[in-house]
């Protein structure tokens, strides 16, 4: 940012004015002062020279002057010590660690960035020392006036509590904007995103305030599995299956596999019967295992997993018979650290199978131990799979070292440096608005509503089916022929609405939005036949949806 917003702050709040008139008044003191000296005095070429020396001096310091106050009055505006009336701004709620990110995101961005936070920060910013769930304090900072408000508190265990409660003061301040301000709240706990998605949308959609929900971790995921190539691509004449191994549990690695689950839908499932496999790899990986299938009942009952113990043993759990085995995802948990024996034997071997394409991803917040991870891997990865680690530190040096030493394969990163320009940009956001919109428009033809004021009628649950659709369409192009028959393409669409339906938590059984169940999670032949060509608009428009 530069210093745009400050001198129209300064000048909005009557400094730069009463500068100016000052100088003014100055100046015909000073010219009237000299021209009645001269006159009484009767030097008239004598009180010219004098008058231009006198004003040259004048002005220099004058300028001089004026420097310095502008100087200390902007620092004030900058730092929050005086009140500035800007508008048209990005509002940013909180200081943690992703603020430089945002910062490097808004660089060239003409709109004055304001940031809320009680933390000591520096920077080419307004900073108002306030606290970000304070009506007053919002009012303040200018909540009314914002172009855009970022939400992403501070650093902490209590943050995605405090940005909801943020949320619900910002939905009170802004019922008296003038106009709708486009808000964006940054969550890192998976279950603070779920608790959103079961809300109706008429509590979430009031007043001017439109709000779009990040989940931290599950957009960082996105930018590499949907905004990149480094998914494989996988044909329906071949007879091979994607092996996703993560290393490591916890919210990064979860936020990867269900990305993975929603996106790797391959044409070859109907022929082989061949899933795509998630595994992961951790110690005490029998809790995660509980953990998660308690999360998602709804799916690990229509699924098959099994758990590894430490000593090898395998525990196997097949679908629920009376709904049959219909998935085409497939899951283990290998309880072992990276470097024992059992892991490692583990992923050299789906290294090697000729059937297998393998994927790495260290998903471990520790740098230090993400590194000592990545460069002790069983050598047929380097030399058969594709790598990638989450990758949070100021820079990454590291690990372009590795990759010009030849010796690791290639490594991509999760979560670069600059991954905040998603979250302010927000293209996830618009592929979503795009995809809803053809689906309103499938259903309702006549309607003249834009894509904007579709959206923020929808749930949450609703924006993230949405979002997850236009998700899995750039890998589906990839893997699919074209062609008049596009069985194979909506059989995939059906397969991928049903695993997002239950990564959502919903359930197979009778329709019922009270028990969150759906009669049409069931497999693509059992459908009415009316209901399989229901995703065709997905698919005739989905390069609309992909780039607009």
């Amino acid at each position: 940012m530069n210093y745009n917003g400050l001198i129209k702050g300064a000048w909005s709040n009557g400094i730069a004015k009463k500068l100016l008139i000052l100088l003014g008044l100055s100046l015909i003191i000073f010219v009237a002062g000299v021209m009645l000296g001269s006159w009484v005095l009767g030097e008239k070429t004598l009180g010219w020279k004098g008058f231009l020396s006198g004003y040259v001096v004048f002005a220099v310091l004058f300028i001089s002057v004026m420097i310095n106050v502008f100087k200390n009055t902007s620092e004030s505006m900058r730092e929050g010590k005086k009140h500035v009336d800007v508008r048209g701004h990005v509002l940013v709620l909180g200081a943690g660690h992703q603020l430089k990110s945002i910062l490097r995101a808004l660089k060239g961005d003409k709109r004055p960035i304001v940031v809320v936070s009680r933390r000591d920060i520096d920077g080419h910013f307004i900073h108002y020392k306030k606290d970000y769930e304070n009506e007053e304090d919002l009012l303040f900072a200018g909540a009314l006036l914002a172009d855009q408000i970022l939400v992403i508190g501070e650093d902490g265990p209590e943050r995605d509590s405090r940005n909801l409660h943020c949320i619900e003061v910002l939905r009170n301040v802004c019922e008296k904007a003038p106009r709708d301000i486009h808000c964006h709240l940054l969550l890192s706990e998976p279950s603070s995103s779920e608790i959103l998605w079961y809300l109706k949308a008429p509590e979430q959609n009031k007043g001017h305030l439109l709000v779009n929900v990040f989940n931290e971790y599950e957009f960082m995921s996105e930018q590499l599995l949907v905004g990149t190539d480094f998914l494989p691509t996988i044909r329906e004449a071949e007879n091979e299956r994607l092996h996703v191994v993560l290393i490591g549990t916890g919210p990064i690695a979860q936020a990867v596999a269900f990305a993975v689950a929603n996106i790797c839908h391959y044409p070859n499932y109907s022929r082989t019967g061949l899933k795509t496999c998630i595994t992961f790899v951790d110690e005490d990986c029998e809790k995660w295992v509980d953990r998660l299938v308690v999360s998602r009942m709804g799916l690990f009952r229509l699924s098959k997993y099994t758990y590894v113990d430490a000593n090898g043993n395998k525990v196997t759990h097949d679908p629920e018979t009376a709904r049959g085995d219909y998935l085409d995802v497939e899951w283990n948990f290998v309880d072992a650290y990276c470097e024992a024996d059992l892991a490692r034997n583990f992923i050299a071997a789906v290294a090697a199978s000729p059937k297998e394409r393998l994927v790495v991803c260290i998903c471990k917040e520790d740098a230090s131990k993400a590194i000592s991870t990545l460069v002790h891997l069983p050598r047929a990865v380097y030399d058969n799979a594709d790598i990638a680690v989450y990758w949070r530190e100021a820079n990454d040096d590291i690990i372009k070292n590795i990759n010009e030493s030849g010796m690791y394969g290639y490594v991509r990163i999760m979560g670069d440096i600059d991954e905040m320009k998603e979250f302010v940009q927000s293209k996830r956001v618009e592929r979503g608005q795009r995809a809803n919109y053809v689906r309103e428009r499938h259903l309702n033809p006549d309607t003249r509503d834009t894509e904007e004021k579709m959206w923020y009628r929808l749930s949450e649950a609703d924006k993230t089916s949405a979002i997850y659709c236009a998700n899995a369409l750039p890998l589906r192009k990839r893997c699919f022929e074209i062609s008049d028959d596009d069985y194979l393409l909506r059989e995939a669409e059906h397969r991928r609405w049903m695993m997002s339906m239950l990564l959502m938590g919903y359930r197979s059984g009778p329709t019922d939005e009270r028990t969150f169940t759906r009669h049409d999670i069931i497999p693509f032949e059992r459908l009415p036949e009316d209901q399989k060509s229901k995703d065709s608009y997905i698919l005739e428009n989905a390069e609309y949806i992909m780039n607009g």
